[in-house]
């Protein structure tokens, strides 16, 4: 299953011709997008963040509506603690949320989706990269 990561669903909200192509791509292979509940706790704290939080506030919700939210669960907890210091020994941590998502998806044996080139040093995890461009 494909987890969408916070930047493919930022790109989706800001209408990005990248971004818009790989879900897309995702629905013809027949696959069911999903993200994690990290995700949207990032999505929310970006959209009360910006300058219009309430447009953004309903563009998350509308998106995010349509997607499986993958949570944290027990296996998730063995996972990230074994992932997490495991990048810290070998100085190479992603951050603590990024950790987290990356350990859902190793959990539930899905592929992240996203234009951050950081997961694709997390060990097992697989990475669908669908552009190395930056928007501000």
């Amino acid at each position: 299953m494909p987890v969408l990561d916070t930047s493919l669903i930022i790109d989706l909200i800001r209408h990005k011709p990248e971004a818009l192509r790989v879900l897309e791509t995702i629905e013809m292979e027949g696959l069911t997008p999903a993200t994690t509940s990290i995700t949207i706790l990032e999505l929310y704290r970006g959209a009360y963040l910006s300058p219009s939080p309430e447009k953004n506030l309903e563009e998350v919700e509308a998106i995010t509506k349509h997607l499986i939210i993958e949570n944290i669960n027990d296996e998730t907890y063995r996972i990230f603690g074994a992932l997490s210091a495991r990048l810290r020994k070998e100085g190479k941590p992603v951050g603590d949320f990024d950790e987290l998502i990356a350990a859902i998806a190793l959990g539930s044996d899905s592929e992240i989706v996203t234009r951050d080139h950081h997961f694709e040093g997390i060990p097992g995890l697989k990475v669908r990269r669908y552009s190395n461009v930056v928007y501000t």
